[in-house]
């Protein structure tokens, strides 16, 4: 398949893409509830009674603006659907973006005017917007009682409340709460890794590779091999896309946490110290990082040759074409390159979680410990202060939050699900997809995490602090490669702590901390 045609399939049959990252600054100082949120006990959810439903007069209305990415919006078509049906005298006003940077960077000056309810997007910096008192603090819906679970137990004959803060998903909870109030709701628990192409593993008898070891032969295996996709194209390990290369984050920020354990990892979100980021003492992310350069950078033959010219969703379809096995993906990957663009080149895919490495931590069994990073992690929704129907915003969540409405967002995206506990055994028993059933086979058996910090050196900065303050480098070690001034890890990281060290003190006198 020529590139042209590459190109213009991706722009006919792919949705928009969606991208998260931490979000901006605010105006004040974080207190993050220091001691752990304890949940209601849900692996018994028989004798659960939901709420009971308020009315709204007729005529009332609920808006919603969302940024429509690679989620979609079929979901949201599907609650406002069943929503009007449950409330029938609510009208929902869907307003669909498809422009996250404006979306975020005027959301303060709509809010501050004639706003929608409900706002829906990633990088929404709620912080600040809740110093200027434009978002609605949630800590009444956080406490309200979304079921009743009306089984006696052995310590109480009492009917137990299931509330909103039980129904979230546990690591999701940290990145919604500021100044010890939830401001935001969190919209994704997601989980990225590799993409395979089911169809030409299947054919060619290969595999799912494990470890970093397997993933390294078969990637040679498959490089080195006559392989040919339906077209007669030879097939490559990967294909993966300049524009957005930081998708390799899945794959290297497991291999860190694999390695660091989730204690130090959760110590380097903080960013208490400058020493975090010295890899001779915490050397994870490098080693992650080498993982990474090693088999993509050592190796330019195990990557489609026009990878770096190919946007993001030329990628995804040159993926979907079988023009490559595998490509670094997250959760949305498969609801972004559409169900009619695999059918029409008669391709499945499926989710490979990242491979261990040998020095992954191990559990009491010695068996490594599964991650996963969340790269939907910032993603959420809040209310709007200002909203003229700020109580039906209030009921929306509160219907969402049971367990057959928030199975609309599964079921109507490919692997994708709430930020809200699931019952993760049905889930597996109706996923149809192949995305969608390793997808909740790798969320069921994983520790989540993600990049969101509470540190002032993030939200309170002009530039925020990430892993990376120098940007993202996988893109220019895999050009510079051949060339005289490549970016080789021990350089890359080396760099890294020299500007940490340079710039420390200054970083944080700007974030009002001390150093």
């Amino acid at each position: 398949m020529s590139f042209k045609k590459i190109a213009a399939l991706a722009l006919g049959g792919a949705m928009l893409f969606s991208m998260c990252a931490c979000g901006e600054g605010n105006d004040g100082p974080i207190k993050t509830p220091d001691e752990d949120i304890i949940q209601a006990d849900d692996t018994d959810r028989s004798g659960w009674v939901p709420f009971e439903k308020r009315e709204f007069n007729a005529g009332t209305q609920l808006r919603i603006k969302y940024f429509k990415g690679g989620y979609g919006d079929d979901w949201l078509k599907a609650m406002e659907k069943q929503f009007e049906k449950d409330y029938p005298g609510v009208d929902v006003v869907l307003t669909p973006s498809s422009n996250e940077t404006e979306f975020t960077q005027t959301i303060a000056t709509t809010l501050d005017g004639s706003p929608d309810d409900i706002y829906i997007c990633h990088n929404i910096p709620y912080e600040r917007l809740s110093v200027r008192n434009l978002v609605m603090n949630l800590d009444n819906l956080y406490n309200s009682v979304i079921y009743t679970d009306t089984k006696n137990t052995e310590t109480t004959d009492d009917d137990v409340p299931i509330r909103f803060v039980d129904r979230i998903a546990p690591s999701s909870l940290n990145v919604v709460r500021f100044n010890g109030h939830y401001v935001a709701i969190p919209e994704i628990q997601g989980a990225g890794g590799i993409a395979y192409n089911k169809t030409v593993f299947e054919q060619n008898g290969w595999k799912i590779p494990e470890t970093y070891e397997e993933l390294s032969a078969l990637a040679k295996t498959i490089a080195e091999g006559d392989f040919k996709n339906a077209d007669g194209e030879k097939i490559y390990p990967f294909v993966w896309s300049g524009t957005v290369a930081y998708m390799w984050d899945s794959f290297v920020y497991d291999m860190w946490v694999q390695i660091a354990g989730t204690d130090e990892f959760n110590e380097f979100m903080k960013y208490g110290s400058k020493d975090l980021f010295d890899s001779e003492k915490y050397p994870a992310l490098k080693q992650a990082w080498t993982y990474w350069y090693d088999l993509v950078c050592k190796n330019q033959n195990y990557s489609h040759p026009e990878s770096l010219a190919l946007d993001h969703l030329q990628a995804n379809t040159a993926f979907a074409a079988g023009q490559a096995a595998m490509m670094p993906a997250s959760c949305w990957t498969a609801n972004e390159i559409g169900s009619a663009l695999l059918e029409a080149f008669g391709n499945d895919i499926g989710l490979i979680p990242t491979p261990f490495v040998k020095e992954a931590k191990k559990d009491e069994n010695g068996k490594p410990i599964r991650v996963a990073y969340d790269m939907a992690g910032k993603d959420c929704m809040v209310i709007a202060q200002k909203g003229k129907n700020k109580q039906v915003a209030v009921e929306f969540f509160k219907w969402m939050a049971i367990e057959e409405n928030a199975r609309l967002f599964p079921e109507n995206t490919n692997g994708l699900h709430l930020a809200m506990k699931y019952d993760f055994k049905y889930l597996k028993e109706n996923e149809k997809s192949t995305w969608a059933k390793d997808s909740v086979n790798l969320l069921s058996s994983a520790t989540r995490f993600n990049l969101y910090s509470s540190s002032p050196l993030v939200y309170n900065s002009g530039t925020p602090l990430s892993p990376y303050p120098e940007g993202n480098m996988y893109l220019e070690a895999f050009e510079t490669f051949n060339s005289a001034d490549k970016k080789t890890p021990d350089g890359v990281f080396a760099s890294r702590w020299e500007k940490i060290q340079k710039e420390w003190e200054t970083m944080c006198q700007a974030a009002g901390v001390k150093p």
